[in-house]
């Protein structure tokens, strides 16, 4: 029995990392404001049992130039680290779950090859879960050096799956608390990463930070209302705060808008809009009611109706080429590569008559 809690997503101010212990002096930042918001949050009227710290949040915006060996390493970090060590001294003393993440994450089995990975921190200040980011955007590896387990595709699945490809890519933390996975950031830009959560057990889905336009046009909300829905899950959606600059100045690249989501598409709470500050957002779940709705013989019971035969072939083809950094690490010059790469899948989906492009059109260079 899984009595009701309170969950806390905090957006914390950003300071971006200029030397690796900057890291540490920021989740000690953001360890002194969750202890406000942990407080606040327990007016709920139910213990605070999960905090979740939005991505980016630890490292700020790095400047990097992908490809450069050096710079890549000097700012790598390590799950567990002095980062994940101060967090799980915050987790103990809270008696509270923490989820956050790294996105320069240096890994053994990848040597020269960084990774944006998701972590979940029990009450006993173990590291019970990690989840490497599947899908990003080209600019995001063209401007921050990390990558995505696709580009060492068959060595992944082996090495973190032993072979399952539910296991290595949509991992779930089994708790007390319920069921934890994360999606990154523009992960949540597609349905495919929050569906395979679901349908590897997770009842709260954790979707940290998406940028700016996306939050002012209304795309952030759509998804992760949609997320909860089509999925029958908590979304708990914390974006990433504003960044205080070395000039003194603020700039706000997210636009603010963290929310919990119910897992019928409700809003239930929601930080509206910009501040200049560290905030936060705070509501009760109730994992008992969900998974009584879950296994109801009802409207709302989408996965007792899925038919996987039909909708499996929709990705019979495949789209983006894997494997692209099994042999040897990016090189720079990463952006421009990502481009062309991007660009010939445009013309395969043209060719394939997915995608009917307009009157006039050039296919893009590749």
């Amino acid at each position: 029995m899984i009595d009701p809690y309170a969950v806390v997503a905090v957006s914390p101010r950003t300071f971006t990392v200029k030397q690796p212990g900057d890291a540490l002096r920021n989740v000690q930042r953001i360890n002194d404001f969750i202890d406000t918001a942990v407080m606040v949050g327990a007016w709920e009227g139910a213990p605070v049992r999960l905090v979740v710290i939005p991505e980016m949040a630890i490292q700020g915006l790095i400047a990097n130039t992908p490809g450069n060996r050096a710079q890549e390493k000097h700012f790598a970090m390590t799950i567990p680290g002095p980062e994940t060590d101060e967090l799980a001294k915050k987790a103990v003393q809270l008696d509270t779950y923490i989820a956050a993440e790294l996105y320069m994450v240096a890994d053994p089995d990848f040597p020269d090859r960084y990774f944006n990975v998701a972590f979940v921190i029990d009450p006993s200040g173990e590291i019970v879960y990690k989840r490497y980011k599947a899908t990003s955007d080209a600019y995001e590896g063209g401007m921050l050096g990390n990558m995505n387990p696709h580009d060492v595709w068959d060595e992944f699945i082996a090495k973190k799956g032993d072979g399952n490809v539910m296991d290595a890519i949509f991992p779930v933390a089994r708790t007390e608390i319920g069921n934890i996975g994360i999606a990154i950031c523009h992960e949540g830009v597609y349905p495919e990463v929050v569906r395979g959560l679901a349908m590897n057990g997770a009842e709260i889905v954790i979707r940290p930070t998406l940028i700016e336009p996306s939050v002012q046009n209304g795309m952030w909300e759509l998804q992760n209302r949609a997320h909860a829905m089509f999925n029958s899950a908590y979304v708990v959606a914390p974006n990433l705060g504003p960044e205080h600059r070395d000039d003194g100045g603020v700039q706000d690249l997210f636009g603010g808008n963290s929310m919990i989501v119910g897992p019928r598409g409700q809003i239930l709470t929601r930080q509206q809009g910009w501040t200049t500050g560290d905030s936060f957002v705070t509501t009760t779940v109730d994992i008992e009611a969900l998974r009584r709705a879950r296994v109801a013989n009802g409207l709302y019971n989408q996965f007792k109706d899925l038919r996987t035969e039909q909708y499996r072939a929709i990705y019979d083809q495949p789209i983006y080429p894997k494997n692209q950094y099994l042999d040897a690490p990016p090189a720079e010059g990463w952006l421009q590569r990502e481009e062309r790469t991007r660009a010939a899948t445009i013309r395969m989906l043209v060719e394939r008559g997915v995608l009917t492009p307009p009157e006039g059109w050039t296919p893009p260079a590749v």
